[in-house]
């Protein structure tokens, strides 16, 4: 398997980490980003497996798979050891929708940080847009520490909604929207799973990239 990657994007991390964590092997071809010229270049071959142009994408055989979604979704049916979601048709649902409160709410907030705060860093930024997402994502805080409150994990068990949830919380944090200390299920669940050996590595790699953009 081949995954298009890149190294910045919370949706390429959360599909690198869901599949070294299943021991799944794939080479991993990454586009990268800068601040001038933000992804790219995209070679022939990443766009005709992402026809939005997008990172990530599964070359898997013959087929090609774009959404970091609809990667994990098609491995968890094509490959079912060491599933990294539940099978029962009412657990799953709430899975998936933790992880997709993360790919779409919290990720829309993190893209206003980014281009608000990171991506205009003299503070001409949209300030009262930048305050608005720091707000929705606390509230988005309260809602995880809430649920976090006497489970390890957001599904009961280790799964692609923590992976997700994860990688965009990451980001915020690291974009100004910290985690609040009392917030004390929440910060204990990051701090479980930052210490995992594949999601600790991948946080490596991913703060040596960003020093360097």
């Amino acid at each position: 398997m081949i995954l298009w990657s890149g190294l910045l994007s919370p949706f390429s991390a959360k599909v690198r980490i869901y599949m070294k964590e299943r021991g799944l092997e794939f080479e991993q071809k990454d586009i990268p980003w800068n601040r001038e010229k933000l992804w790219g270049p995209k070679p022939d071959e990443f766009l005709a497996a992402s026809p939005r142009g997008e990172v990530p994408a599964l070359v898997d055989g013959d087929l090609a798979v774009f959404d970091s979604t609809m990667i994990w979704e098609y491995l968890e049916d094509a490959y079912p050891d060491n599933r990294l979601a539940p099978t029962l048709p009412n657990e799953k649902a709430q899975c998936r929708m933790w992880e997709d409160k993360a790919d779409h709410v919290m990720a829309n907030h993190i893209t206003t940080l980014i281009r608000e705060g990171f991506m205009k860093p003299d503070g001409s930024g949209d300030q009262a847009a930048l305050g608005e997402s720091v707000s929705a994502l606390n509230d988005l805080y309260t809602d995880l520490n809430t649920r976090l409150q006497g489970s390890d994990y957001l599904c009961d068990c280790y799964s692609i909604a923590d992976i997700t949830t994860f990688m965009c919380l990451t980001f915020a944090q690291t974009l100004g929207a910290p985690l609040p200390s009392e917030l004390t299920s929440l910060n204990a669940w990051h701090a479980r799973l930052a210490a995992r050996p594949v999601v600790a590595a991948e946080l490596q790699e991913i703060l040596a990239g960003a020093a360097e953009v």
